[in-house]
């Protein structure tokens, strides 16, 4: 029988330690690489407050909620513009029109990483600290108290479940003809993903292989919002400049191109998303494994 608290708050250390570690050297060493770790390692903190905030008032997770989202929006900008320079680097053979193009994306990417150097700068991780210690106080006595530990362990399930609903509902949404409908459910799902990945200790069901296929199915929405991002900048670029609209308008239509053709696939092999509810064969909530589940924590 598995310990589901002692478990979740050795994940919650683990996370926390992970992010203030990812932080300090981000804020230590300002590079691609530290950035790219400090984006995950704050997206997988943020998910497992969504997956616990059963334990502790709702608005006390506000602030922290915010705190986290403002370390990753800093990170935005210049996360974009990296893999737009990483496109051109890839097809400046083929698109030698778009050189101009390439250095206002150079200027553009040192702006952003001093924005975002100072903007890490100013991450504040005490009030998180003091959540999240609240947190595990509260692990630790659900596990003396059967019947709120029934409860709290039946909420988490719940909070997976609805994260995963909720994506189910943007996904069948989608829509070619909008492609931010593509974006919401990436969100979704990301989020839902991350979640798994907090769980993965608790159940046999989520894989490893499963976890790296929630992962490709994630890029593959994720390439559709890089183009939609990406054809944004460059007809900001081109607006009010004629001679650049000409220029740029072989390349444009080839990122147009490319762009249908990644919403076709995406919508193509959207559905799924149905094999990524690892606790069971149907839908969450209402199928035989999900039911033991429950009942078996309302048991312990």
């Amino acid at each position: 029988m598995k310990d589901w608290e002692k478990i979740l708050r050795t994940t919650l250390k683990q996370r926390w330690k992970r992010y203030r570690r990812a932080l300090k050297r981000c804020q230590r060493e300002f590079s691609q690489k530290s950035v790219h770790a400090s984006r995950i390692e704050a997206r997988r903190l943020l998910s497992l407050v969504d997956l616990l905030d059963v334990f502790v008032a709702r608005a006390r997770l506000r602030k922290v909620r915010r705190m986290l989202k403002r370390h990753l929006d800093a990170f935005d900008p210049l996360r974009d513009t990296q893999v737009q320079l990483l496109l051109l680097k890839e097809h400046e053979r083929e698109f030698p029109e778009t050189n101009s193009f390439h250095r206002m994306l150079i200027k553009r990417e040192a702006s952003c990483l001093k924005s975002a150097a100072r903007g890490v700068k100013h991450v504040k991780t005490r009030p998180m600290r003091e959540a999240f210690e609240e947190i595990a106080r509260q692990l630790a006595r659900r596990r003396r108290d059967p019947a709120q530990r029934a409860r709290q362990r039946a909420a988490v399930l719940a909070a997976a479940r609805d994260a995963f609903a909720r994506t189910l509902t943007l996904q069948r949404a989608m829509d070619p003809g909008a492609a931010e409908t593509i974006h919401r459910t990436r969100l979704a799902f990301k989020r839902y993903r991350y979640m798994m990945e907090a769980l993965q200790p608790l159940f046999a069901e989520i894989a490893p292989e499963r976890v790296a296929a929630m992962q490709e199915f994630q890029s593959m929405m994720g390439t559709v919002q890089d183009t939609e991002v990406f054809l944004a900048r460059l007809d900001k670029h081109t607006r009010d400049h004629e001679l650049r609209a000409r220029t740029l308008a072989r390349f444009r239509r080839w990122l147009l191109v490319r762009h249908t053709a990644q919403i076709a696939y995406c919508l193509k092999h959207a559905g799924r998303l149905h094999e990524f509810w690892p606790l069971d064969d149907a839908r969450p909530g209402n199928t035989p494994l999900a039911a033991r589940t429950r009942r078996t924590a309302l048991n312990r």
